[in-house]
């Protein structure tokens, strides 16, 4: 796929050389309002955008002042304006009009500024914040951007993705406040992933704001847990301006939580996985012995499972405080420095019963740090679940697929905020995991959406075809690593890692 931000950057630079920073919009010789401090408190900036690259045009007729107009009315205070003109048809002359339309709110000048003189006239244009996407600046030119929106008062808002991103960020901020923030977009494809966000929220200094791919309640909710003070919504406030409040009352409902750190270090691992170890996360499950756990931790696993349903493969709560006392208490010294210690899950299938009850307690404990739930997976269901475990432990769901009419079930969690959600074979009256592989047609369908999480029939000599065929970020192994039920064959689990690294390699 071509590169579209180097098209866009290309096409301004020609057009900076023909026109001037001001594109030949009428901007005021002085600026028509005071500054607004942008970003005061949490919450949700929303946008006015005409079109996109990806989407082409979003509302024909685009009447900027009555969609400020619709924010305002919604509860937002704070109002990005896309001003760049080939891509999404804006103009600084939007930012003028609703800077005077609507003089108490915070504004955002969002385009893809590449000169300092686009400062000043972003300033009198009426902008209380400028962002500065450091993928397009060097680190000098970046940090004098940011230094100038400061002598003017505005806030610069310091967009960063890529890793090289992160130090032209760290070198801004030591001169000055900055508000940061992660894109979950990637502007050279336009594609999204919730992950990287959760990723690059540790290394952000001070306040951050979430972007891109809010839609829903939930992923305002999911980009509150990661703990970014900000979310910025564009496309689905711009669609619905009526229908807003319920993305910014579930942001502002939710607060940085276990949950939303369990993300933060999913995302992490994975970026270790990707940029040392080349190989997908992995997850062991089905674990009823500690020894079994232990060797999973020492062999490389990401999480290991406990099951705590009616199954052969049940662990009890003492295997699982056995587990986390010895590889979190006694400071377990595992070999390689950016191979961090697995993370513990409970696997459930109803929230009622006394074995989930026990998974549950121990993910309130702090023990567990997070729950798979394994039942049958809708938004209200994953609410409820939520409500038991008060964001004090992660959770996330697995999917059952047994036909194409069960792909809707991902489409309509990922729709409702979902991150990321396991796939797992489907088979009648059966409750949790099979041990059956998915069908292969099915699977490649998933694949082809991205972010796959896999399971189900992985094991010694299938492991690698799934890892060939499909690349999945994630990959889930229980029954074919066993001797026995509830019983790893550790020959057999060696083997499997084995298998696993020679396809990374």
């Amino acid at each position: 796929m071509a590169d579209i931000l180097e098209k866009i950057v290309a096409d301004r630079r020609r057009d900076l050389a023909k026109l001037g920073p001001s594109f030949g919009s009428r901007i005021p010789t002085r600026r028509l309002r005071p500054l607004v401090p942008f970003l005061a408190e949490p919450g949700a900036i929303l946008e006015i955008k005409r079109a996109s690259p990806s989407r082409g045009d979003i509302v024909q007729n685009l009447d900027p002042r009555k969609l400020v107009a619709a924010y305002a009315a919604a509860g937002a205070r704070n109002v990005s304006v896309l001003t760049e003109r080939n891509y999404f048809k804006g103009s600084l002359e939007d930012l003028v009009d609703v800077a005077i339309a609507r003089p108490e709110l915070a504004y955002l000048r969002k385009d893809f500024l590449l000169q300092e003189e686009e400062i000043e006239l972003s300033y009198r244009a009426g902008a209380d914040a400028v962002l500065l996407i450091a993928r397009i600046l060097d680190v000098d030119l970046l940090r004098r951007m940011a230094a100038l929106c400061r002598s003017f008062g505005m806030m610069p808002f310091v967009e960063v993705r890529e890793y090289e991103d992160y130090t032209k960020l760290t070198a801004a901020a030591s001169d000055g406040v900055v508000l940061s923030g992660a894109n979950a977009r990637d502007l050279a494809t336009f594609s999204i992933d919730p992950l990287i966000p959760a990723a690059a929220r540790s290394r952000l200094p001070g306040r951050a704001v979430y972007e891109s791919g809010i839609d829903s309640a939930g992923a305002a909710a999911y980009a509150r847990r990661l703990g970014f003070d900000g979310i910025l919504v564009g496309e689905a406030a711009i669609k619905d301006p009526g229908g807003i409040s319920a993305i910014i009352n579930g942001f502002q409902s939710a607060k940085e939580d276990a949950a939303g750190i369990f993300w933060r270090r999913i995302a992490e691992r994975r970026e270790t996985r990707v940029n040392n170890l080349k190989r997908p996360l992995v997850k062991i499950c089905g674990l009823a012995r500690t020894e079994d756990a232990l060797l999973a931790a020492d062999l490389g696993a990401d999480l290991l499972g406990f099951v705590f349903a009616e199954s052969p493969r049940a662990a009890s709560k003492q295997v699982v405080r056995e587990v986390w006392q010895y590889l979190y208490k006694q400071q377990r010294d595992f070999s390689d420095k950016d191979d961090p210690k697995p993370l513990l899950v409970g696997v459930i299938t109803e929230i009622h019963s006394t074995k989930a009850e026990t998974a549950l307690s121990l993910a309130q404990e702090g023990i567990l740090d997070a729950i798979q739930w394994h039942g049958e997976s809708t938004p209200a269901a994953l609410a409820a679940l939520d409500a038991v475990l008060e964001g004090k432990a992660g959770r996330y769901a697995a999917a059952r697929i047994g036909n194409a009419e069960d792909l809707a079930v991902i489409d309509l969690l990922r729709r409702s905020g979902e991150p990321r959600i396991l796939a797992d074979a489907r088979a009648e009256n059966v409750t949790g995991g099979t041990g059956m592989a998915i069908a292969a047609e099915l699977v490649k369908f998933m694949a082809d959406r991205g972010f796959l999480w896999l399971a189900g029939g992985l094991g010694v000599g299938t492991v690698g075809h799934a890892l060939k065929s499909y690349a999945p970020e994630l990959i889930d192994a229980s029954s074919k690593l066993e001797v026995e039920k509830g019983k790893k064959d550790h020959g057999l689990m060696a083997a499997f890692f084995k298998e696993i690294d020679e396809y990374a390699n």
